[in-house]
């Protein structure tokens, strides 16, 4: 019943969803791989793979309460590894911030997207990972019409990032690199 839209990051990287519903059937585990392109510091522009894990709920009820863990796998490559330990950066954290779009009938809800970076170490050599993790809560709002929703992940998303070298903090604005690729995660019958 979610459709994500939202910003990432760019050296740190973007999500991974696992959906745990209150109020709502049972779940159906996506797994979904997707691509970024967004502007870094130092190292201008890159591709970012993010790998969203989320358990769509089956089934909901207007007027009940959906608890959504989310987390994305972020691979933000060689060149952003390269890049923080050019800097002296040893560890990173952050904030990547964007939008599950919910589509049903001819309504569309954006629920914000909030995930945080825990504190990750820079690896000695490689490409750049970490994993961010949190939950997205959402009523569903009474009066939602019965049907199938549609659950996607956003075109954008925005990363905010900490690093502890003289780059200091930043932001990277991500957009999908193709923008044709299929955000779908799932759908949820509403009831």
């Amino acid at each position: 019943m979610l459709k994500t839209r939202r910003r990432g990051i760019g050296v740190a990287a973007l999500l991974t969803a696992a959906l745990a519903i209150v109020s709502a059937g049972p779940a159906a585990a996506a797994e979904k791989s997707f691509t970024y392109r967004g502007g870094f510091p130092l190292i201008g522009d890159q591709q970012v793979a993010v790998v969203v894990h989320a358990d769509i709920p089956a089934t909901a009820t207007a007027g009940s309460t959906i608890s959504v863990p989310f987390s994305l796998d972020v691979d933000a490559g060689q060149t952003a590894g390269d890049g923080l330990r050019l800097v002296g950066a040893t560890k990173l954290s952050g904030t990547i911030k964007s939008q599950v779009n919910v589509a049903i009938g001819s309504q569309s809800v954006a629920i914000p997207v909030e995930l945080p970076i825990p504190e990750t170490p820079v690896p000695a050599e490689g490409s750049l990972k970490f994993t961010a993790l949190g939950q997205v809560d959402f009523t569903v709002p009474a009066g939602t019409p019965a049907g199938e929703a549609t659950s996607s992940v956003d075109s954008a998303a925005t990363t905010h990032v900490v690093t502890d070298s003289a780059l200091g903090e930043f932001d990277v604005a991500l957009t999908l690199d193709p923008p044709d690729q299929d955000a779908t995660l799932g759908t949820t019958t509403v009831s």
